[in-house]
């Protein structure tokens, strides 16, 4: 398994979902199957790095190519991990049972639209 300090390779204080693809990209590079991510020098993180690393390295339909672990994350951040994993928008289920209405003229939606329950 092959430990990353984040903080080393990226900074101490990560602020944009661009640097979280540079760590994708990093991982990539290195050829590891398994990383643990060490965030025992972080100072800083924003919500939309951590929404970004979340998306790519730890949600469940995430690239699994690799393992994944983390470790020594500040509480600041553990709260934002989880906040972030409790907030990603599930798949929107499109209803299939849409029935389509037409109208032969525009006086026929008007009177549609005035008549239809709201």
């Amino acid at each position: 398994m092959k430990t990353i300090d984040i903080a080393q390779i990226l900074s101490p204080d990560l602020k944009s979902r661009m640097r979280a693809q540079d760590l994708k990209l990093y991982v990539k590079n290195s050829g590891a199957d398994a990383v643990e991510f060490d965030f025992g020098n972080v100072k800083f993180a924003t919500r939309s790095f951590i929404d970004e690393f979340y998306n790519l390295f730890l949600k469940a339909n995430s690239d699994k190519s690799i393992s994944v672990e983390i470790t020594n994350v500040p509480q600041d951040i553990k709260t934002m991990l989880d906040a972030v994993s409790h907030t990603q928008i599930k798949a929107k289920v499109i209803p299939t049972n849409i029935s389509e209405v037409t109208f032969k003229d525009v006086d026929a939606f008007l009177n549609y639209m005035n008549t239809a329950k709201m």
